[in-house]
């Protein structure tokens, strides 16, 4: 599909139930979708297979606001696609973000960039080929009324297959799930009461003996712009204010700091390094580490044990603390529901209680 517009019948797909089943749920969380949307990005590659996933925020106006993208964060090609690209030179070879919001579209397939004309571009030369990417299949998510939310797009390289039609029109049942879970970012939420690690690994940091920034791992910078005070997009003012602090701080002894974000929270873990020998300078090292709400992480363990849709719904409201009869007014089913529910999915974990339920999943690999 080169494109398709809302009221517009797509292919037919054959149909991945437990894999939207899996989507519909991350979406359904009551969390802030920059919270969930790195799960979202991470679980779409069992409903339709890519190299790299991308999801692009708007505000009210369709202006991009932040993203989420999947793998490293090349800041150099970044700030050269905002400074160049973004809603200007983009233009040349497809239509730029500010055009594909207000085109009325709500998937634009991977057939409309599979041309001579965008392989020999600028924008392919200098942005999509140094990262890897060749095809691309774009959702437009927009609220009931038509008011363009956001952007999810799905990569595939040099060495991959072109999206098929049936592939793009897979992602069209995403769009009520999408829609719900960013229209709901605009209400306000309490902060969640309980963090804990995300899945991916503590990143590393070392700053010299000014507190200049002089090596970083592999995914630390994503790790900071995140962490950092603007909205996520590269020109966003890094850290450096909190690096220094903490900079001055390991002098003292081994250093904490936590900031929540958009993103979720972050530790920064800062001490000093014992030079060497006499000629050496003390350098810092900074360990920095993403922590996500609990329940999003019961949700990623809970869609591990393949429980049927009634068996995850009340076990969700189990880790919560809630009583069965709670549950039933919640879930809005008779009490026996929720009773022959939860027998078998004790059955199924192999526990007893909602105590030993919350210690099996929480132990369970994230």
């Amino acid at each position: 599909m080169a494109g398709l517009r809302s009221g517009e019948s797509p292919p037919m797909a054959p149909k991945k139930s437990r894999e939207l089943s899996r989507l519909r749920e991350l979406c359904a969380l009551d969390l802030p979708t920059p919270f969930v949307m790195p799960v979202i990005l991470a679980e779409l590659h069992a409903l339709v297979p890519s190299s790299r996933n991308l999801f692009d925020w708007c505000d009210g106006d369709g202006a991009l606001s932040r993203y989420c993208v999947e793998g490293p964060v090349d800041e150099a090609i970044a700030r050269l696609y905002f400074d160049e690209f973004h809603n200007r030179r983009e233009a040349e070879a497809m239509p730029s973000f500010a055009q594909a919001l207000r085109s009325g579209a709500v998937l634009n397939g991977a057939a409309q960039l599979d041309t001579a004309r965008f392989f020999n571009s600028a924008l392919y030369a200098e942005i999509w080929r140094p990262q890897g990417f060749r095809y691309r299949v774009e959702l437009i998510v927009r609220s009931s009324s038509g008011q363009p939310l956001g952007s999810l797009v799905l990569y595939r390289g040099p060495g991959d297959p072109c999206f098929t039609a049936v592939e793009e029109a897979r992602l069209l049942p995403l769009l009520p799930y999408l829609a719900q879970a960013l229209s709901r970012d605009a209400l306000p939420r309490c902060a969640p009461a309980h963090w804990q690690p995300a899945p991916e690994p503590a990143e590393v940091l070392l700053l010299d003996e000014a507190g200049r920034l002089r090596h970083a791992s592999g995914g630390a910078r994503r790790l900071l712009l995140q962490a950092g005070p603007g909205p996520g997009l590269p020109r966003a003012a890094p850290t450096e204010e909190l690096l220094a602090t903490l900079h001055a701080a390991a002098r003292q002894g081994p250093a904490l700091r936590q900031i929540d974000s958009p993103w979720g929270r972050f530790e920064f873990r800062a001490r000093r390094l014992d030079a060497v020998d006499a000629w050496a300078a003390c350098w810092t090292e900074v360990q920095l580490r993403r922590f996500e709400p609990r329940e999003l992480a019961d949700e990623r363990r809970l869609q591990g044990f393949e429980l049927s849709s009634g068996q995850a719904a009340v076990a969700r409201l189990l880790l919560q603390g809630l009583a069965q009869a709670e549950v039933a007014q919640r879930l809005n089913v008779a009490p026996s529901t929720v009773v022959d529910h939860t027998r078998k999915l004790y059955q199924r974990l192999g526990v007893r209680s909602a105590r030993e339920l919350a210690d099996r999943v929480r132990s369970a690999p994230n």
